[in-house]
């Protein structure tokens, strides 16, 4: 998203010297624009209110009690708390995962984690649209395996918002919608150009949540 807003927001997230308190309110800010750009994807209904002049306005608004933001700990909290912000009434659901390090392995040329999902608390996602929130899609490997795991809700929509993907992250989470018959569209704030060997993004931002909360 070219958002000039939130490419200000994505500047400082990039700067190295940026303390932590403001990486976090940051995050949460990004959210919040990214959740905001993600409405076109979201379900509508008609709404109206009484004005101060007793007349009656009516409008469209985001059918938020229909949303659910899923946050992949820990580094997507800030912006999930973002998000709801703008949608008060979407119900927030967690998801642990961890790349495991040492597991990897190449695939068609790319690169591929194994990823462990220790805990899941998302709630009754059925029928719902799905915001899946993660600051970094880097290989894709963590959000394939949330996705495949999510489908089994069965959710009308996942809407992915992260602030910087690559090719391969795309491609990796494209093809696993596609496997588990998923409708999923994907917003970033950027999409920088390579992965380095252990599979992080360059030039990305580092580590979200080690810059967010510490190690």
């Amino acid at each position: 998203m070219t958002n000039p807003a939130l490419q200000n927001i994505l500047l400082e997230l990039r700067d190295k010297d940026t303390p932590s308190t403001r990486f976090c309110d940051l995050l949460e800010e990004a959210g919040f624009l990214l959740a905001y750009e993600a409405s076109r994807e979201l379900p509508l209904a008609k709404d109206s209110a009484m004005t101060p002049l007793s007349v009656r306005a009516e409008a469209i608004r985001v059918r938020d009690e229909a949303i659910t933001i899923v946050a992949v700990l820990r580094a997507a909290l800030p912006m999930a708390m973002g998000a709801r912000r703008l949608y008060k009434r979407a119900s927030l659901g967690f998801i642990a995962a961890k790349r495991i390090e040492e597991k990897h392995r190449r695939l068609g040329g790319r690169l591929v984690f194994n990823v462990e999902t220790p805990y899941w608390s998302i709630g009754d996602i059925e029928g719902k649209h799905v915001i899946l929130v993660d600051p970094m899609l880097a290989t894709g490997s963590t959000l394939s395996r949330v996705i495949e795991k999510l489908a089994k809700h069965k959710p009308a929509k996942i809407i992915v918002i992260s602030l910087i993907a690559t090719r391969q992250g795309i491609e990796a989470l494209r093809e696993a919608a596609k496997r588990a018959g998923l409708d999923i569209t994907i917003y970033s704030g950027a999409i920088d150009p390579t992965l380095n060997d252990k599979g992080f993004i360059v030039p990305g931002l580092g580590d979200a949540g080690d810059r967010c909360f510490g190690k």
